[in-house]
């Protein structure tokens, strides 16, 4: 799921890349909210996967436009 959403987002938001690690950063919060609120275990470790992945998506993007702004610059 998250591969997908990424894919899109980062066609919508391509000329703007700090609104799309944004965007990845508050689903992760939403994520993380989400998992404290919730009592059923097994959705809570659903809802900390979703964060993890997230996050792993956001620092992904930030690696690769600073590699990118290093290659090209």
């Amino acid at each position: 799921m998250i591969p997908a959403l990424t894919n899109f987002y980062e066609q919508q938001h391509a000329k703007d890349l700090t609104a799309l690690k944004r965007l990845y950063e508050r689903h992760t919060e939403d994520c993380i909210r989400a998992a404290e609120l919730t009592v059923d275990s097994g959705l809570r470790g659903q809802y900390l996967n979703l964060a993890r992945q997230w996050t792993e998506a956001a620092a992904s993007l930030q690696a690769s436009t600073k590699w990118t702004r290093g290659v090209l610059r």
